[in-house]
């Protein structure tokens, strides 16, 4: 017959507190858990033909915290700005540019095709599209 007394029922007691304070801290530093909770890659693929966007969407919409990687196509050099966040890139014909960031600031945002002399819009600011970050 075993006899368990109150020092030994504390000890125990204690024992799984412990065990469940450390998977509380492994799984709230786990790096994988981390990524998918808030930082999701959203991936968007976009062509300028003309002066404008040849699907003609109007908005991207994302989640605060994202990573949002946006393809640029061009049929000619094109100067690209997002509002807000302050990233420009230029597209060309010969390559693709990537816009990447993490979508921190929420809100409605315009990205604009610059133009200078020679190239769309003879340095006038239209609006492509918008980015819309919504918070989680």
């Amino acid at each position: 017959m075993t006899i368990i007394c109150r020092h030994d029922l504390y000890v125990w007691k204690l024992a799984g507190i412990a065990c469940l304070m450390l998977a509380t801290i492994v799984a709230s530093t786990d790096p994988a858990g981390a990524q998918n909770a808030g930082e999701e890659i959203k991936k968007f693929e976009l062509r300028i033909e003309n002066g404008r966007l040849a699907d003609g969407r109007k908005t991207i919409r994302v989640r605060r915290g994202d990573t949002v990687e946006i393809t640029w196509y061009a049929d000619r050099a094109a100067v690209v700005h997002l509002h807000g966040y302050d990233i420009e890139i230029t597209a060309n014909a010969e390559r693709p540019q990537i816009m990447s960031f993490s979508a921190s600031a929420t809100g409605r945002f315009p990205i604009e095709l610059h133009g200078r002399a020679g190239s769309y819009g003879g340095g006038r600011h239209a609006v492509l599209i918008y980015l819309e970050v919504h918070p989680r």
